[in-house]
């Protein structure tokens, strides 16, 4: 019993994990300042519908089968309002990464997105980006004083 308990927590222990990897910081505000200035843009935008063609309904990003009903990664935003950067068109496309860190947005509800643009010149972004949906007070309370700073 002693081997297997051992044997069954060598597999657990070595076995690659799929887990993103976000950066610590000492309080929300702190990271929210970080994001701000490490963005290539920061804007709020609505889902208007998401394109996640890659995953063809096998669900690869989600252990909700119906996740691509509500919502998904590869989303198609109508941008609100531009805080930083330059965007000149009023409909952009999230590009994803295709792994565990890709941000997932739900059709129809408006977010504030810290963004960059890839090397492929497309915009992305990603959860530890620092994104939020614009119903949560808390931090739109804190980006709101850290845009008057």
């Amino acid at each position: 019993m002693k081997r297997f308990t051992l044997l069954l927590f060598l597999i657990i222990v070595a076995t690659n994990s799929y887990a993103c990897r976000c950066d610590m910081y000492a309080s929300l505000e702190t990271f929210m300042k970080e994001r701000f200035v490490a963005s290539d843009f920061v804007i709020s935008a609505k889902v208007e519908f998401v394109k996640d063609s890659l995953t063809k309904g096998d669900y690869v990003m989600s252990t909700d089968p119906t996740y691509w009903r509500q919502g998904g990664y590869n989303a198609v935003l109508k941008v609100n309002k531009v805080y930083k950067g330059e965007i000149k068109t009023d409909i952009i496309e999230i590009t994803p990464r295709w792994s565990n860190c890709s941000q997932y947005f739900k059709t129809g509800d408006t977010y504030i997105i810290f963004g960059y643009v890839n090397n492929k010149g497309e915009f992305a972004t990603d959860v530890c980006s620092g994104n939020f949906s614009r119903t949560n007070e808390d931090r739109l309370k804190i980006f709101r004083k850290i845009r008057k700073e």
